[in-house]
């Protein structure tokens, strides 16, 4: 590579974003003419391809030389089952996110959810559970990591954490997504293979999924109008205290889950290292900013902000 890998990176995520939010503005603009309907699979099919397409085209011309370095080392069952802990624990602390921003802004995805219990539940599982996961996994802790992975683990896991809660264009989706995207950053370099975040992302979004056909009866597509109402009411705040102490209990569970898959992985010295920050390469190799990165998280911001503003 000739250039610095972390403008590079911004470079992937300038054009990534400026396609997904052009695409997303001309799907608004063109919601009263006769255009073909695909369904709410192909809209998700759709909007996954989105993101993917312009990380391989990009791939290709920069001849796909991140992916040498990408993380795909297969694991065992083991490292499957205390994946499937860490995701358990992650429950709670998007719980707490998702409650404290519908103060603010609607649930983003209650609504998708709700209506995909019309469709058989492997279909849903399939759309939500695995598609996704691997796709935007691919992306952000596989691609984009790579890009970023010379700044130090630190800095690649906020930055990633934040380029895919930013990806979800709304509030709502962003603040989990970015506290999420961090712990599944983290859990990839402890295992060292990208297929943990994938697994572990399918099995949120699959919780999530299962948990929505259970009460789909009694969970309404909007909470603001709950969670306002929910101000004045001392239970609810009680609800919401008990929810911030499991979560809070619930990260200090998922950073020791971690360090113990570091362990178990065989890097755990490494991962040790990483944390301490004596991974980060020096001078322009190991520099995070460029124009390209500050630009492409000014776009989604700005198209988040506004779409609060006209709420």
């Amino acid at each position: 590579m000739t250039q610095n890998r972390s403008k590079q990176g911004g470079k992937l995520y300038l054009i990534m974003m400026i396609v997904v939010v052009a695409i997303t503005l001309l799907g608004s603009l063109t919601t009263k003419l006769p255009l073909p309907d695909f369904g709410m699979t192909g809209d998700i099919a759709i909007s996954e391809a989105i993101f993917l397409v312009p990380v391989l085209v990009i791939l290709f011309m920069d001849h796909f030389e991140p992916l040498r370095g990408m993380k795909l080392r297969l694991i065992g069952m083991p490292t499957i089952l205390w994946t499937m802990l860490l995701s358990l624990l992650l429950l709670p602390v998007m719980a707490l996110l998702n409650l404290l921003t519908q103060f603010l802004v609607p649930n983003a995805a209650a609504a998708m959810l709700g209506a995909s219990t019309s469709l058989p539940l492997w279909v849903s599982l399939l759309y939500f559970a695995v598609l996704p996961p691997v796709v935007e996994e691919f992306i952000f802790r596989g691609v984009l990591f790579q890009y970023f992975r010379p700044c130090g683990l630190w800095k690649t896991a906020l930055l990633t954490g934040l380029m895919f809660g930013l990806a979800h264009l709304n509030l709502n989706q962003f603040l989990y997504a970015f506290v999420i995207g961090i712990f599944w950053t983290m859990l990839d370099e402890a295992t060292g293979s990208v297929f943990s975040s994938m697994i572990s992302h399918g099995i949120v979004n699959g919780l999530n999924v299962i948990l929505m056909y259970i009460a789909v009866g009694n969970l309404p597509e909007n909470l603001v109008g709950e969670v306002n109402q929910a101000r004045a009411d001392v239970s609810s705040i009680v609800y919401l205290v008990v929810l911030a102490v499991i979560a809070g209990a619930c990260v200090i569970l998922a950073v020791m889950v971690i360090r113990h898959l570091a362990k178990i992985r065989g890097n755990e010295q490494k991962f040790r290292d990483a944390l301490h920050g004596r991974d980060r390469l020096r001078g322009k190799d190991g520099r995070t900013f460029s124009p390209e990165l500050l630009i492409s998280l000014v776009i989604p911001i700005v198209f988040i902000g506004i779409n609060i503003a006209m709420q």
